[in-house]
């Protein structure tokens, strides 16, 4: 799939977070066109007459997710699992493929061993579950998810597996807030049926920080780089800045990114002005060229990206939590580089930068989420 083309985050649903009461119950398998498929083939997902089936077709991996986002909500659906095989559920999953950035309830027929992180029934890589009730193959298994955040409780087969709060996790309290729900198909065969959704209020209050349709909010703060908007994304291209006129100190942003070959640009957080340098408060390094002393995700001056996380030339999915002078930065849902040392501890805005002439860098899907707006991390 063309993953930048292919995104299909609803504008509408993120930017009014905080404002969606309880909805009317939502039956997910009524018509394959409330999904999206991204990988395999055509025959990787059927729903027919409220029945989900994945079947193997030489062409997997591949994953089917809600057309909407969703932050908060109830969810229940029954499943049923070819003998030793394996699926997944997805929670907040991103639209780029790094559904790592969000959550995933493990679904399979695994015996033996204790409960463990990548166990059935774990939140897969990150916590254990406090049982595994999951029925032998060729059963239905009844499960049922309560997303609140940061209250996450999973029940499987009328027994509790999870109950957790999100933000006391070291790892979880990163992931992402928002996103599709969706399952997993590896190559074995899953069916669910009775899948129904009611969505609960949003409780995130994420700021839009850009509409996807031109400029309103953003101005030139120096430099003579060209910005546009271009497929739904604010591209910079030659050597300059573009500033967002709120002023945060504390925060949460997330946006995509995508480069040409070789682009260097940034993100800057608690900027006042161009000049004097300290004026620029800090930078998240944007340059796609591993090797490179400050790679994409690094916290320029600070702390060196992990550069085996970028992926040149495709949408990536970038994380930044600031608090006081703590920087955390995620790279398509991985740990990319954090500080405690951020020497401007200020409100300031949030500004791009477009810093190599024949380059380009699109941003895109940017929400900023005031620090006193949710739970503290």
């Amino acid at each position: 799939m063309g993953i930048w083309m292919a995104m299909a985050i609803s504008m509408a649903a993120a930017g009014t977070a905080g404002t969606v009461a309880r909805g009317e119950p939502i039956d997910l398998l009524a018509s394959m066109e409330l999904w999206e498929r991204d990988g395999g083939g055509a025959e990787s997902f059927t729903i027919q007459e409220g029945l989900l089936q994945a079947h193997w077709t030489r062409h997997e991996p591949a994953h089917l997710l809600t057309r909407a986002d969703y932050e908060n909500f109830e969810l229940s659906f029954e499943c049923k699992i070819d003998e030793w095989g394996e699926s997944g559920l997805y929670i907040h999953a991103p639209r780029n493929g790094a559904y790592r950035a969000g959550l995933e309830l493990e679904l399979s027929n695994y015996y033996g061993g204790d409960a463990s992180e990548h166990s059935a029934c774990s939140i897969f890589r990150h916590v254990a579950p406090q049982a595994i009730p999951m029925k032998p193959a060729g059963q239905w298994n009844a499960v049922h998810v309560r997303m609140d955040w940061p209250h996450l409780v999973v029940r499987i087969n009328d027994e509790c597996v999870h109950d957790l709060d999100l933000s006391a996790h070291p790892e979880l309290k990163y992931k992402l807030r928002r996103g599709a729900i969706g399952f997993q198909n590896l190559g074995w065969g899953v069916e669910v049926r009775n899948m129904v959704l009611r969505p609960l209020p949003d409780t995130e209050n994420a700021v839009a920080l850009f509409n996807g349709q031109d400029l309103t909010g953003w101005s030139v703060d120096g430099g003579q780089a060209t910005w546009e908007v271009h497929d739904g994304a604010i591209r910079g291209s030659g050597d300059g800045y573009l500033k967002h006129e709120r002023v945060d100190e504390d925060f949460d942003l997330r946006l995509y990114l995508r480069t040409s070959s070789a682009a260097n640009g940034g993100i800057y957080f608690r900027w006042l002005g161009m000049e004097p340098f300290r004026d620029r408060g800090h930078e998240i390094q944007v340059l796609d060229v591993p090797g490179a002393i400050m790679t994409t995700g690094s916290i320029y001056g600070i702390a060196r990206g992990n550069d085996l996380l970028i992926t040149p030339g495709d949408g990536q999915l970038v994380q930044l939590f600031v608090r006081g002078r703590e920087a955390v930065v995620y790279l398509n849902g991985e740990l990319c580089s954090r500080t405690d040392r951020l020497t401007h501890v200020r409100t300031g805005h949030i500004c791009l930068q477009a810093h190599r002439g024949g380059t380009w860098i699109d941003h895109k899907e940017l929400y900023l989420v005031p620090a006193d707006a949710k739970r503290e991390r």
